[in-house]
């Protein structure tokens, strides 16, 4: 008979405590933690793979310029600001101001080869 009541107090005195102010920011901050966690995990081979390209253009490329180093490291940021370059000036042919020419053409190819264009579209 004690158990029982000892056992439907602890579980009140549970219930209030996980109800408090202080308990909710606690968790949340855990569980924004985590979420952390996870989403760096999953975005570790994209992560990977911008790391490469990044390594194959700007390998032994000594005719950047400082700003067109920045512009590529800005540019490799994202799939999807490779995607989007990628579209504007590989395919579409547009005018870019930092990249040209040769290292245009290069940045392109490296692109390419990388697959970073056909991986999940």
């Amino acid at each position: 008979m004690w158990r029982w009541i000892v056992a439907i107090v602890s579980v009140i005195c549970l219930a209030l405590l996980l109800t408090t102010d202080t308990s909710k920011t606690f968790f949340a901050g855990v569980g924004g933690t985590i979420n952390g966690w996870y989403d760096s995990l999953a975005n570790v081979p994209e992560r990977r793979q911008l790391t490469r390209l990044q390594t194959r253009f700007l390998h032994n490329n000594m005719s950047l310029k400082p700003h067109q180093t920045d512009y590529v490291y800005e540019v490799t940021s994202s799939l999807q600001s490779v995607r989007t370059f990628y579209d504007l000036y590989c395919v579409k042919g547009d005018k870019n101001p930092y990249l040209f020419g040769n290292n245009l053409m290069k940045f392109c190819s490296d692109i390419a080869q990388e697959q970073i264009i056909s991986a999940n579209k």
